[in-house]
């Protein structure tokens, strides 16, 4: 039988002789050519072998380009099949994509959706670093439309699960003991309960106490694939830029956009750091008794937060509106982490009535991290909300956080300030301090156009505060679909603005932006007629008051807290009032 199989095989590759014979080049010239080629790939794969595998030790603990760099240059033949792969993932989509702006289909939503559609395929196979760079582009509204941030953010739900040998097997590496010895999970099963595109979780009990924890185990091999991958990125994010300076009139933004996310997503790789984010909001939200750092950043923030807080603040055990779970250092590690199993529904899913008693809440949270703490959580998708059996809110995942600079957390109060007092032009200047516009942009050109938009804004309050009145309704904020409708044609003007103007969100504000959109979307399936605008207004009165107080406002101090109070003794007379101030001066008609 065997050898009547060889000798099958045998004569099967006989018949492939002949195949390969007229592979092989004829003339001489083509010989030459195809040696030329062969030899110094040959060459450049037996270097890149001679260089062993890429080990954790030899990668920093943050995002180094020139680091990466260094180590991808000595393995070329890798850096170059990568690139290879990327490339015909990436000429396809692009030569899809020339095509439709070409016939004109760009506009059309629905072509949109089948390139997003395409795009979010190709990510999905090209593995975890791609996936998280789809994710950081979902929540960017100034770069892509509508349709295709919505198929890009389903990239959450993208990632299978790996072989648990392979999970048990990096407990052990990391920690030192053998996942059973360490963990029980016979009441819940050996199986992970969910997968990301950087890892999965399972839920098991701590053995010896009996705790339930939530254990998350990094897919192996990431460091080094995102470390290829990144520098990859890199070299393409220069070329845009190149290309974007010389043929167009936007600020080039592709480094700093790609600098921003893989700072975020090589941060996220270290589960150490994931674990100090989570006992930073511990201390930020009262949920234990640890001080604050001794660092001249937090004991400023900790200045600017102790005589006022937008949120009642308590411990782990009483009636704390914002709960954060917490960390078991002695089961976390680079790779692995283990924090509190949080027991609740997720917020997206519970009864009309909590999303609608929750959701502000969830507002004031994500206010306080950008305005107070100067420290937010930059991936609060529906999946890391819940709600505990005590109704309280719990945020979870804190592999992605960022800072907010120091400087920009006192100007976005005085951006705050110079919106409620109709001052458009001191309002363009924190535009420019907050680094949506630059230094050199033309301020006697948009000045005017900020003004028309912002007392159409003012216009659509009023018309709806007056139709609420006379329908009887008792909210000033009624109506919230009529004024949404409103507001979806001021928005048409602004994107106008942007697209003649050289503007870009900073990246922690788009972060931010997205946490309050995916609030927003949660609370309309609670109540059909939340508004985003009216839950968030008493805070950002409440936290301009308290600037005003504080001294923190310079100039603007007095008139802030003149505002503050008539507008919580007044909506609608000090809306009356703003757009007052907004027609008594010249403004010029948007010619868009």
């Amino acid at each position: 039988m065997l050898l009547a199989r060889v000798a099958r095989y045998g004569t099967a590759g006989e018949r492939q002789i002949p195949r390969l014979r007229r592979m092989i080049p004829r003339s001489a010239a083509s010989r030459r050519l195809a040696l030329g080629v062969a030899l110094p790939t040959a060459a450049l794969v037996l270097w890149d072998a001679s260089q062993g595998p890429v080990l954790e030790k030899d990668l920093p603990r943050h995002y180094d380009e020139a680091c990466f760099g260094a180590i991808w240059t000595q393995r070329p033949a890798r850096a170059v099949y990568r690139a290879c792969s990327v490339l015909c993932e990436a000429v396809p989509l692009a030569t899809s994509l020339a095509l439709a702006a070409g016939l004109g289909e760009l506009g059309s939503e629905e072509v949109q959706r089948q390139q997003a559609c395409a795009l979010r395929e190709a990510l999905v196979r090209l593995g975890p670093a791609l996936i998280k760079l789809g994710q950081a582009m979902s929540i960017r509204p100034d770069i892509l439309p509508a349709p295709v941030l919505v198929e890009l953010q389903r990239l959450v739900d993208a990632c299978p699960c790996f072989a648990d040998e392979k999970a048990h097997a990096i407990v052990l590496a990391e920690l030192g003991k053998n996942f059973g010895d360490l963990f029980d999970a016979a009441e819940f099963g050996i199986k992970p309960v969910a997968a990301a595109s950087l890892g999965q979780v399972y839920r098991v009990r701590v053995r010896g106490t009996g705790e339930v924890v939530a254990v998350k185990v990094q897919r192996p091999d990431m460091m080094a694939s995102i470390s290829l991958d990144l520098q990859i990125l890199a070299v393409l994010a220069s070329t845009l830029d190149l290309l974007t300076a010389t043929f167009t009139r936007q600020q080039p933004y592709h480094c700093d956009l790609l600098r921003a996310f893989a700072s975020a997503a090589w941060a996220e790789l270290d589960y150490e750091n994931e674990a100090s984010n989570q006992e930073r909001f511990r201390r930020n939200f009262g949920c234990e008794n640890s001080p604050r750092d001794d660092s001249q950043r937090t004991a400023a923030l900790s200045r600017r937060s102790s005589s006022w807080l937008p949120l009642r603040r308590g411990t782990a055990d009483n009636s704390s509106e914002v709960y954060i779970p917490r960390v078991y250092h002695e089961f976390t590690s680079r790779r692995v982490l283990t924090t509190e199993w949080i027991e609740g529904e997720y917020l997206a899913r519970s009864p009309p009535a909590v999303i609608r008693r929750l959701v502000p809440i969830g507002v004031n949270c994500f206010l306080k991290q950008l305005c107070t703490d100067g420290f937010f959580h930059c991936d609060p998708h529906p999946g890391n909300l819940l709600v505990t059996p005590g109704g309280r809110l719990a945020l979870i995942d804190f592999g992605l956080c960022a800072e907010v600079p120091l400087p920009h957390i006192s100007r976005i109060s005085a951006a705050i300030v110079h919106t409620m007092s109709a001052d458009t032009v001191q309002l363009v200047e924190d535009g420019i301090a907050l680094g949506f516009l630059p230094v050199d942009v033309d301020r006697t050109e948009l000045v005017p156009l900020i003004q028309n938009v912002l007392s159409t804004s003012t216009k659509a309050v009023l018309e709806q505060g007056a139709e609420a009145a006379s329908l009887g309704v008792s909210s000033s904020y009624g109506a919230v679909q009529r004024r949404k409708r409103h507001f979806s044609n001021i928005t048409d003007d602004l994107n106008g603005i942007f697209f003649r103007f050289p503007f870009r969100v900073p990246d922690y504000f788009a972060l931010v932006t997205r946490a309050l959109v995916v609030l927003e979307g949660i609370a309309l399936t609670g109540d059909p007629n939340f508004d985003i605008l009216e839950s968030a207004f008493p805070w950002v009165l409440n936290h301009t008051l308290h600037e005003a107080k504080q001294g923190r406002l310079g100039a603007d101090a007095l008139t802030a807290g003149r505002l503050a109070l008539e507008a919580i003794a007044s909506p609608e007379r000090a809306a009356g009032k703003l757009a007052a101030q907004l027609q008594a001066r010249p403004t010029a008609q948007p010619s868009l």
